[in-house]
């Protein structure tokens, strides 16, 4: 069982296409999935606002990051 840390869960990752940083609000993704596109590489994150970022990271590596998978619990 994955336990989650009831905090706003914002994360960063890095944009492929525009090569920066981007700080993610896990409250406003709509889907995320292995990247369609492209070299197929990281995963395409679509909002609730019609805006998508593609960023460098897997889909497990995204699930784990939204869910505070690595934090330790106590």
């Amino acid at each position: 069982m994955n336990t989650r840390y009831h905090g706003v869960p914002i994360a960063v990752f890095m944009d492929l296409q525009a090569g920066v940083l981007r700080c993610i609000n896990g409250l406003h993704v709509q889907t995320f999935i292995q990247n369609p596109f492209g070299d197929h590489s990281g995963t395409l994150i679509t909002f609730a606002s019609g805006d998508s970022v593609t960023v460098a990271n897997d889909s497990d590596a995204v699930v784990d990051t939204f869910m505070a998978g690595n934090r330790v619990d106590g």
